[in-house]
This record gives C-alpha cells, sequence and structure tokens, in this order.
C-alpha cells in the first residue's frame, strides 16, 4: 500500500508512496536501536501515539517498534527516531545505504537530545551519523520558522522540548525535502508518562500548555512523515500567513 493512498484514506490529505510493505495500514514509529541508551524514551512514542489517534483519526499502532540499522529496509515505518544523550557510532557503509535508501524512499529521522545543556556528544555524533548517510551534505542547517514541519497541522512559532536550549530545530535537506531531523530541547521527554499516565520529567521551563507545545510538534512531525511539503502548495502559503497575523 502506498502513503499516498493510506493518508487519503486516514487523513484526507496527499502523501509521498511509503517505502516499506507489510502493515502500512497502520501507523507507526520505529526506534533505531542506536547508542547505549536507545530505549529510554519509548513510553512517550505511546502517549504521542494516543495522542494522535485522539485529535487526527489516523489508524496508529500504540506501541512502536525498534530495528537495527541492519533491518531498516524491512521496516513498515516511514518514521525513524534515534533518541538519547550520549556519544553513538556512525554507521556502517552498507546500513548508510540501506538508510539513505529508506529516506530518498520517503523516511524521515529524527535525532531526540535528551542530553544536558553544554553536552553536545549526542549532536556531534549525529552529524558524523549523517555525514555517512548524506555525504554531499555540508551538515545540519537551523529550519527556517516557516518550514512545513511547523504547518503540517498545527501552526508553530518554534519548537518547544522538556529542555529549552535552542529555539530552533537543525535539518538535513536535500532538495525541497528535509529527510532528517534534530530536536536539541528532548521533545520526547516532554511526552513521556508512566502506564498510569503521570508525567515522568519536570518541563525545565513553563508546565502545562509548554507540555501541550510538545505534542504539537510531535503531531507536526508525524503528519510531515506522511505528507511531506503539502502545505507549501500553491493554495496554502496565503491562508497560513493570514492565519498567523490574527
Amino acid at each position: 500500500m502506498k502513503r499516498r493512498d493510506f493518508v487519503i484514506a486516514a487523513a484526507g490529505l496527499m502523501a509521498a508512496p511509503l517505502m516499506a510493505k507489510g502493515r502500512a495500514d497502520r501507523f507507526q514509529y520505529c526506534l533505531l536501536r542506536v547508542g547505549p541508551d536507545w530505549n529510554g524514551r519509548a513510553r512517550a512514542l505511546v502517549k504521542l501515539s494516543f495522542e494522535v489517534q485522539k485529535r487526527c483519526n489516523i489508524p496508529i499502532e500504540p506501541n512502536s517498534r525498534s530495528a537495527g540499522l541492519e533491518q531498516v529496509g524491512e521496516v513498515d515505518s516511514p518514521f525513524f527516531i534515534i533518541s538519547g544523550g550520549g556519544a553513538f557510532p556512525p554507521p556502517k557503509p552498507e546500513e548508510a545505504q540501506l538508510l539513505r535508501l529508506s529516506l530518498m524512499s520517503g523516511g524521515l529521522l529524527l535525532f531526540d537530545d535528551a542530553s544536558p545543556p553544554g553536552e553536545d556528544r549526542f549532536f556531534t555524533s549525529a552529524t558524523a551519523f549523517m555525514k555517512k548517510v548524506y555525504p554531499e551534505l555540508p551538515g545540519p542547517s537551523p529550519l527556517p520558522n516557516d518550514h512545513a514541519i511547523y504547518q503540517s497541522y498545527y501552526l508553530l512559532k518554534e519548537p518547544r522540548g522538556r529542555s529549552n536550549k535552542k529555539d530552533y530545530m537543525d535539518g538535513w535537506t536535500l532538495g525541497r525535502r528535509t529527510s532528517a531531523l534534530f530536536s536539541h530541547n528532548d521533545l520526547l521527554g516532554a511526552m513521556e508518562a508512566d502506564p498510569l499516565g503521570n508525567w515522568v520529567n519536570n518541563m525545565e521551563i513553563g508546565g502545562g500548555f509548554r507540555r501541550e507545545l510538545c505534542f504539537r510538534l510531535g503531531i507536526n512531525l508525524t503528519y510531515y512523515a506522511l505528507t511531506i511539503n503539502y502545505k507549501k502548495d500553491r493554495a496554502f502559503p496565503p491562508i497560513i500567513e493570514r492565519r498567523r497575523r490574527q
């Protein structure tokens, strides 16, 4: 099943082709087993999946799946996540090629940094990691505040997270499409809840509504994974600009 068909059925939107076969009728996040603490924020994806189902009515698996880099080509999900707070190794050449093929075929990769302020090993590792995947790109660059990820479902001004290290996300953009993103602010940490629904992590700044903005960003990223740049089609920018001025 193509991702275009999935999204039209689920939300009435245009989408890019899904690169994998299998249970493509249900969206699912995929945590990549990269780094020592790759699974530290899995509960956050359970909560985000619930919010996506509740707000967007997209058929979604409540639990994320996991995969090693050598299994990327077998994953049904278009949304890959590398989470952690320390250094991690770059991919092997064959793993980098597999991931590149998946991203070029419509996948999205999110690096979510849970490290404290002043610690940059995760960012340095992500930069080295993506240099193996996209050697032709000079490196990540800050995404403008009118990027499609801030418009795909909610209109957002900037990215939020549990921490407040950066007021932007970095991205690896090839042509018009950003296929990998770096969140500096521990986005998943803001959404992580225990089985009883209690928040696991305190917000560094603010609370209730700031946490809500994190969920909105998570939903936007999910929609971006499914729809790419459809909000940049000719009909949308004037409407979005009017809404931002209101």
